[in-house]
């Protein structure tokens, strides 16, 4: 059985390696720190879904969503916000704007999973 590709997009590498932990026995997990490191992998190499930070230096989570969506290659690959951002407002902008769904930071393995099983196709 073909493991599904996650593409984790967090420029905190501690957060990148805890969400890698969480997932490796079920997925094959692609970590990246920065949104242009991942839109250039996404560029050559599909993937089933795409968890994103959305405060990050350079570019930020919602320019990466935006730069998904407006391709024809990615635009129906599944995308969640894994954020340190709570506000409500937010999420709701976020929903509004494409992203599949909104977790909160810090995220317990069981809900991640739970989560991502929800959305993958």
């Amino acid at each position: 059985m073909d493991l599904r590709d996650i593409l984790v997009v967090d420029d905190q590498p501690s957060v990148c390696r805890e969400v890698t932990a969480f997932l490796k026995d079920t997925y094959t997990v692609h970590a990246f720190t920065s949104g242009k490191e991942a839109l250039d992998y996404l560029s050559c190499h599909p993937v089933d879904l795409v968890l994103l930070d959305y405060e990050m230096p350079g570019m930020t989570g919602y320019e990466v969503l935006m730069d998904i969506r407006l391709n024809k290659s990615t635009n129906k690959v599944p995308v969640i916000f894994l954020t340190g951002e709570t506000n409500e407002r937010m999420r709701q902008e976020m929903m509004g704007r494409g992203a599949t769904d909104y977790l909160c930071k810090p995220v317990t393995a069981v809900d991640l999973r739970q989560c991502i099983e929800k959305h993958l196709p």
